[in-house]
């Protein structure tokens, strides 16, 4: 029988009788709330969606998407690192099983990357938490930064970053959402990918908290690798993102490129910037859902993800094209939108950090808008496709998150004097105690029309002479491949990399198969050797 019990504000789930050696045990603060309560109001519009969406496999579909929700939402409330490690391996599970959840080849591809590279981002973590054990013989979340093993603090952002889908460690992402159905590739960007992040903050974060006894040189460590990861990030998926004619894959690598934003407020080490990443991971996980949800619906109808056979939907999909719309106007920093508000904050504080960075912030915002102004154009607008004559709107219980969550995205802007002054800081307080108050009002400072002005002017001309440039196909429908430019720039991706890196392996590996004997007395005279070998060594290093 399973008992809980209420001590403070923690939670607590023990098996009784003790048959079991393993308990439960949840934190409830404003923190975890906060992020799990959007993440459910995420799941609940997914599982609207899937509704009109889903017609086989049902029961199981619907089952693991109820045991994805309850590993995730466990996730959060986690109070010590073993709690954390075990219902961050469930949430790999139940997410790999919905990633292949259409059976084929590309799926059956895809979830295997995704399990390989969770999987190791896991173990990775867990390494980190034997080490914290180790030398603080217990499991809180704060034994990571207060381990006296530098590798600790330092595998755990590893895996998380794993987990977040950050550069160079992304490349799960852009297999995973193309392959996997379309409420699954918004429950992963839209909540799996901020268990990464939420990692980070509970654990990495407090580094920063002066009351904290711990090495500056390992602080200042900590925060440029997660600046620095945020920059490639940043613009790496941006960029890549810009490359793609495959619009499931284009909004992948957009999410590699949104996570960058959080970690950049994260890495600050601010009050301001740890407010503008946690209020950013609310404002992705509502319009990215979003985003996925109308382009899904675009593709749901077409039968297909390739913008070749998209176009000038916008006619037979209006409610669809206003909220992708929408969306992608708050993706891209654009107000009143919430995403607007979470991007200044980060925008301040980077600024106060560094106020060159600033200016590169304003550069990857006209980044994103160039490759949403690619997504929306080929998606719902340009030229029609004589075969889609007879689309029409999806089902109306698609239509009802979408309007949900633009609802969502234009309220969160709306109101963020009221959120980011109010609220926020009962999750900030969580992680460190802020003795001063932000009163930030986003609306009344002077430079938000300049700023929007430029990011939008510079959106624009980033897509004009990409499309000079050959990196986006034109309305001939080139293929960017036949471009010598842009398939020189294609091919310096990270992912390529991997790949000439995965070939290099394989080739060396097959020629040393080929290299070595197989006969059985060579491999049994190598053993007594190694074993002559060994004691030589260690007999001459006692003397």
């Amino acid at each position: 029988m399973l008992i809980y019990v209420l001590q403070g504000n923690v939670i607590e789930a023990v098996f009784w009788p003790q048959m079991i050696p393993f308990e439960l045990s949840f934190r409830v603060d404003g923190l975890s709330i906060f992020i799990a309560i959007i993440s459910f109001i995420i799941w609940v519009a997914i599982f609207i969606y899937s509704i009109g969406y889903i017609k086989e496999n049902i029961l199981r579909y619907y089952t693991l998407l109820l045991l994805a929700l309850g590993a995730v939402q466990d996730t959060f409330f986690a109070i010590d690192l073993v709690n954390f490690y075990v219902f961050l391996e469930m949430t790999t599970i139940f997410a790999y099983f919905l990633i292949i959840h259409n059976k084929d080849f590309t799926a059956q591809k895809a979830g295997y990357k995704y399990l390989l590279m969770s999987i190791s981002g896991a173990f990775l973590i867990l390494l980190s938490i034997f080490f914290s054990y180790q030398h603080t013989g217990n499991y809180e979340l704060s034994g990571i930064i207060h381990c006296g093993y530098p590798i600790a603090p330092i595998l755990f952002l590893t895996g998380c970053f794993i987990k977040a889908g950050a550069v160079p460690l992304h490349t799960w992402l852009p297999e995973a959402h193309p392959a996997a159905p379309t409420p699954i590739s918004a429950f992963l960007s839209g909540i799996m990918i901020k268990i990464g992040v939420y990692g980070l903050i509970r654990v990495i974060f407090p580094i920063n908290n002066p009351s904290i006894a711990i090495n500056s040189n390992m602080v200042d460590l900590l925060n440029s690798t997660i600046i620095f990861i945020a920059l490639l990030s940043i613009f790496i998926g941006g960029f890549l993102a810009l490359l793609q004619e495959n619009a499931k894959r284009l909004l992948a690598y957009s999410s590699v490129s949104q996570i960058g934003y959080i970690l950049f407020g994260i890495g600050v080490g601010t009050q301001i910037g740890l407010t503008g990443g946690i209020y950013h991971i609310i404002n992705h996980a509502i319009f990215k859902g979003l985003l996925f949800l109308s382009v899904g619906a675009a593709i749901f109808r077409v039968k297909s993800k390739n913008f070749d056979d998209l176009g000038g939907l916008w006619k037979k999909m209006p409610v669809t094209t206003i909220a992708c719309i929408i969306a992608a106007l708050s993706l891209s920093g654009i107000p009143p939108l919430g995403g607007y508000a979470s991007k200044a904050l980060i925008g301040k504080a980077v600024a106060e950090y560094n106020p060159i960075l600033k200016y590169v912030l304003t550069f990857s915002s006209a980044l994103t808008l160039a490759y949403v102004f690619k997504l929306i154009k080929f998606t719902f607008f340009g030229k029609e496709n004589k075969i889609l004559s007879l689309l029409k709107e999806v089902h109306f219980y698609m239509l009802i998150p979408m309007l949900l969550l633009s609802f969502l995205c234009i309220t969160l802007g709306l109101t963020a004097n009221l959120i980011v002054n109010s609220f926020m800081p009962i999750a900030v307080n969580e992680i460190i105690f802020f003795q001063d108050s932000l009163n930030i009002s986003f609306w009344s400072e002077k430079g938000v029309f300049i700023d929007t002005m430029l990011t939008v002017l510079l959106g624009f001309l980033i897509y004009y002479l990409s499309l000079k440039a050959g990196l986006i196909r034109r309305e001939d429908k080139k293929q960017i491949m036949n471009i010598p430019l842009a398939k020189d720039i294609s091919c310096a991706s990270v992912d390529s990399l991997y790949c000439h890196l995965a070939k290099i392996v394989f080739n060396s590996c097959q020629r040393l198969n080929k290299a070595h004997s197989r006969d059985l007395n060579l491999h049994l005279s190598w053993i007594p050797l190694t074993f002559i070998i060994l004691y030589l060594v260690l007999y001459f290093d006692f003397l």
